[in-house]
C-alpha cells in the first residue's frame, strides 16, 4: 500500500509543481467515498472475485487557464483503499463536471492510476498459485490503467455535493498486453466544496 500513497503524493507534486502559479494551485473539493469493490455492473465475467469495500480520497483543483479549450476539466489526484487488502489504486486525472438545473450535475473524469493488484499469472497452468489467484483476484495485465468515472449528483447546498459514482480500471490494450480483465466499483461519494 505504501507505493500506492507514494505514486499519489507524487501525483499532487507534480500537479501543484508543474502549476503552482496557476490557479490550479487552488483545491476546489475535496472527496470522500465508499465503493463497492469489483462489482460486475457491465457483464465483466471477471467481475465478483475480489470482494470488500473501497474507501477513496480525492482532491479536486481548480482547472488552469490553458485547460479552457478542454471545456475547463479540473484536475485531481486520487487514492482508494480495499478493506480486505485486495486491489489498492491511486493516480490523477481530469474532471468534467455539467449542473443540470440547479439541483444536479453529471461528471465524467479521466485519469490513470497506478495498482497493487495481480497484473500477470504465472505461465505454468499447473502452477496451484496461477489456479488459487485465478479464481480469487483480477488478473490486470498492467502495472499502470485508465480510469473513466461516471457520477451523477446532487448540489445539497453551496458547501457539500453527493452522488453515485461509477469507475471503471482497465489497460485498454494501450497501456498494457494481454490479460485485461478490468477492475468495476460503484458506490457513493461526498464532497466538500471550497471558495463558493
Amino acid at each position: 500500500m505504501s507505493k500506492i500513497v507514494q505514486v499519489s503524493l507524487l501525483a499532487c507534486g507534480l500537479l501543484l509543481g508543474l502549476f503552482s502559479g496557476a490557479s490550479l494551485a487552488q483545491v476546489e473539493e475535496v472527496r470522500l467515498g465508499v465503493f463497492d469493490h469489483d462489482v460486475d455492473v457491465t457483464g465483466n465475467k471477471a467481475g465478483g472475485k475480489e470482494g470488500g469495500v473501497n474507501i477513496a480520497g480525492e482532491v479536486v483543483f481548480a482547472s488552469p487557464d490553458f485547460l479552457t479549450w478542454a471545456y475547463s476539466p479540473r484536475p485531481f489526484v486520487n487514492l482508494s483503499i480495499n478493506t480486505d487488502g485486495l486491489t489498492n489504486f491511486g493516480g490523477a486525472g481530469l474532471a468534467w463536471q455539467t449542473d443540470i438545473g440547479d439541483k444536479f450535475f453529471a461528471e465524467f473524469d479521466f485519469g490513470i492510476v497506478y495498482h497493487n493488484g495481480i497484473v500477470n499469472l504465472s505461465p505454468d497452468p499447473a502452477d496451484p498459485v496461477r489456479t488459487r489467484l485465478d479464481t480469487t483476484r483480477v488478473i490486470l495485465g498492467s502495472d499502470l490503467l485508465f480510469r473513466p468515472v461516471f457520477a451523477f449528483g446532487i448540489h445539497v447546498n453551496d458547501q457539500w455535493d453527493a452522488s453515485i459514482v461509477f469507475e471503471h480500471l482497465s489497460h485498454g490494450q494501450i497501456l498494457g498486453r494481454g490479460r485485461n480483465e478490468g477492475l468495476d466499483n460503484i458506490g457513493i461519494r461526498l464532497s466538500r466544496k471550497f471558495g463558493h
